[in-house]
């Protein structure tokens, strides 16, 4: 079997080649209907201002817009195609009510000598909606802190409001438009764009193919200024009512504030003065109190801080207390006035009364008026009052260097409980005694 397989090997082999090359002679010759297959031909949209006119704006669904095409013709005719000469289109002037259009496929080389093309799908889907136009304000958002001693000033940028359009249920999504900016660690000006970015309610950046912004980017400035921290000083001027007192020093809910500006400006000011006549207490009866807008106060280029209050808006509210002064008289012991700087060689007793004569005292208390504010009066009693009677004193005003015996009638200094004061001056006679000289004594004889 093997040698009549391979008897006359030469002439079966030429046999199989003539055969091949007459086959393929007939077949060139005869140019039968083949088919190519092309993927995912892009489908091409015309008429899209017909839409738009109508206020419409429209978005392919289900990845519709593209298409595979087979197309048959005459071997020789396919030959000469490629991907880049088949092209899909769809009229948006036919557009049906089911939002779908035809897709109509050709060649741009040999179109009339092909046979046919069949297409994967049909129609493009579309989701078609009105076109909405909203405007938003461009907030700037600063990420990052200066450099240590510095704080952001003035935030500015030369475009403050964006337009977006697009279809209704995507702007509809868009609450805020922003754009960034960083000045971690700055201590000069910043000057730079930035890119607009529209967000929903969940803080996401909002994108469509179809969703149009009249401008995409900012050019944002911001202000890198120095910053310290002063005191603010408060008076007040005028006097309250006849029988009325002010207690302390006017009370603020804020005393001292951080201020910013260039450093030019920061360096003539040391503290911030609040002029007395915005606290006039003149006549009143009742305590003031009142509100001070401190930004009316700041020197020229220097602006308020909200360093750790970021509801602090610079009211700052003041109150100047009034209460009423109140008269009560006690009767103070006479135990409890002392005479000091008695010259030596000399006695003094207090005669609280004399009837004219150096009788015993007819009265054994100092009865003194002294005025208050109610809590003045708390605790204190007329045995805890203290007074002074002062020789010395007494001896300069009346301009003597020595003083004989005698009565004299000599002021007492009251000791009172911080607050209260007398009403008037209070005095009491003093009695002024040279000490007897002591009899020599007898010397024994022994």
């Amino acid at each position: 079997m093997v040698k009549k397989l391979t008897n006359n090997l030469g002439l079966k082999l030429l046999a199989i080649l003539v055969g091949c090359i007459v086959w393929l002679i007939v077949i060139n010759y005869a140019d039968p209907i083949v088919s190519i297959r092309y993927s995912s031909i892009p489908v091409e949209f015309v008429n899209e201002d017909l839409l738009n006119s109508k206020g419409k704006v429209y978005e392919v669904i289900n990845n519709s817009n593209y298409v595979d095409v087979v197309v048959y013709g005459k071997r020789s005719v396919l030959e000469t195609l490629s991907y880049e000469n088949i092209h899909a289109i769809a009229d948006l002037e036919d557009i049906t009510i089911m939002d779908t259009v035809a897709i109509q496929v050709s060649s741009n080389k040999s179109n009339d000598q092909l046979d046919s093309i069949k297409l994967s799908r049909s129609v493009v889907e579309l989701n078609v909606e009105d076109i909405k136009e909203m405007p938003y304000t461009i907030n700037v958002v600063v990420n990052g802190t200066p450099a240590e001693g510095y704080v952001i000033g003035d935030i500015t940028q030369n475009q403050n409001l964006v337009r977006v359009s697009g279809p209704e249920s995507v702007v509809n999504r868009v609450v805020k438009a922003e754009c960034t900016v960083g000045v971690g660690g700055r201590s000069s000006d910043l000057s730079t764009s930035a890119d607009i970015r529209l967000y929903d309610t969940n803080g996401k950046v909002v994108t469509h193919p179809n969703l149009k912004t009249n401008i995409s980017m900012v050019n944002v400035g911001v202000d890198i200024l120095s910053s310290k921290a002063v005191d603010i000083i408060y008076s007040y001027t005028g006097e309250p009512a006849s029988g009325y007192t002010v207690i302390g020093e006017p009370v603020a809910d804020r005393t001292a504030v951080y201020i910013a500006g260039r450093q030019s400006a920061l360096n003539k000011v040391d503290r911030i003065v609040i002029p007395d006549s915005e606290l006039d207490i003149t006549d009143r009866e009742e305590s003031l109190n009142t509100t001070i807008n401190l930004k009316e106060f700041l020197p020229d280029g220097v602006r308020m801080l909200n360093i750790g209050d970021d509801d602090f808006d610079g009211k700052i509210h003041v109150k100047v207390e009034i209460q009423e002064l109140i008269d009560r008289t006690f009767a103070i012991p006479i135990s409890n006035l002392r005479v000091i700087n008695v010259p030596k060689e000399h006695e003094a007793e207090v005669l609280l009364e004399t009837n004219g004569n150096e009788g015993d005292n007819a009265k054994a208390s100092l009865e003194i008026t002294v005025r208050g504010i109610a809590d003045s009066y708390t605790n204190v009693v007329p045995r805890d009052l203290q007074g002074t009677i002062d020789v010395a004193a007494f001896m300069e005003k009346a301009g003597v260097s020595e003083i004989p015996a005698g009565v004299f009638r000599m002021e007492v200094q009251m000791e009172l409980p911080e607050g209260l004061t007398c009403v008037e001056k209070y005095y009491a006679d003093v009695r002024i005694t040279l000490p007897k000289e002591e009899e020599p004594k007898e010397e024994t004889e022994e």
